[in-house]
């Protein structure tokens, strides 16, 4: 583990840079376009999308309900605050320090070492198996993009198998011996179907607030354009917070809408809700978490 951030942490700073400036020279491009389309784009729209992505993080804590509350008791109130209050750490280098804020706070919390490596594990390989999963599957299922049909419903049913062998693959990589209930593991999935429902459509409702003459794609293909880019985003490891690679995967499968400068260029402006929706879930629970407890 040790030897792996050794050398991938450089890969992450160099591919963060070559990632910005590509992105960068996308917005130099399409500027005219972005112009014309912030200047006419839904304000309510816009709003609503950034309260769909608020909503999302006080969802989110019932995953630490579910996989840390079997061992050892905690609250919702606890664990919203633990998640809220670290969102900052999201935007420091590296992309990994929201969730290593989150394991030093709940470790002092008296949470035990087997239980935070299940839920580091869960937390991962669910976001990504049922991003992929249903991205692919709802891309796949609408046509949106034909030539990449057989391949969509390949790596659809990969995601969903992998989904399916999670409980038993983490007893296998902890050797822990220690099983992950399959009723909790169920609780997971519809939680994460409900964060995931959530967070697409905060990017529906992003991409919808510039009117239909920008992007005339159905809802079920921006549904799974979310869904796939972020999971091709999460799972390229060499980009923190998969930045360059959601915004090109997500630019391709819209090209045919838009020229993919101006796709990505636009996207990558979702950054701009998602950064609004951090800031106003972390302002809301500083105003309510004032405990050392949770900081």
């Amino acid at each position: 583990m040790l030897i792996a951030t050794a050398w991938t942490r450089p890969v992450k700073r160099v591919f963060a840079w070559i990632a910005v400036a590509a992105m960068a020279y996308a917005i130099w491009r399409s500027h005219a376009f972005l112009a014309g389309a912030w200047s006419q784009a839904s304000v309510a729209g816009l709003l609503a999308a950034v309260l769909a992505w608020t909503t999302t993080h006080f969802v989110s804590p019932g995953f630490t309900l579910l996989v840390l509350g079997r061992d050892h008791p905690i609250d919702y109130r606890t664990a919203l605050g633990v998640h809220a209050l670290r969102l900052p750490a999201k935007y420091l280098p590296g992309g990994i320090w929201h969730m290593v804020g989150r394991v030093v706070d709940f470790r002092s919390l008296g949470h035990q070492r087997p239980a935070l490596v299940d839920f580091v594990l869960l937390e991962n390989l669910v976001a990504a198996g049922f991003a992929l999963g249903a991205g692919a599957t709802l891309l796949w299922a609408a046509g949106a993009v034909p030539r990449w049909s057989t391949a969509l419903g390949g790596l659809a049913s990969m995601a969903w198998l992998g989904l399916a062998l999670v409980p038993w693959g983490l007893r296998f990589v902890t050797r822990s011996g220690r099983d992950f209930p399959p009723a909790r593991y169920l609780q997971l999935l519809l939680l994460a179907c409900g964060f995931w429902l959530l967070a697409s459509t905060a990017f529906v409702l992003f991409v919808r607030a510039f009117g239909g003459a920008t992007l005339q794609a159905s809802l079920p293909a921006l549904y799974g354009t979310y869904l796939l880019s972020w999971g091709a985003g999460f799972v390229a490891f060499f980009a923190p917070q998969g930045i360059g690679v959601f915004e090109f995967v997500s630019g391709k499968l819209l090209e045919g809408q838009l020229e993919l400068a101006q796709a990505v260029a636009l996207i990558a402006s979702f950054r701009v809700i998602a950064l609004a929706g951090d800031f106003l879930a972390w302002a809301i629970a500083f105003a309510l978490f004032r405990r050392p407890s949770v900081h």
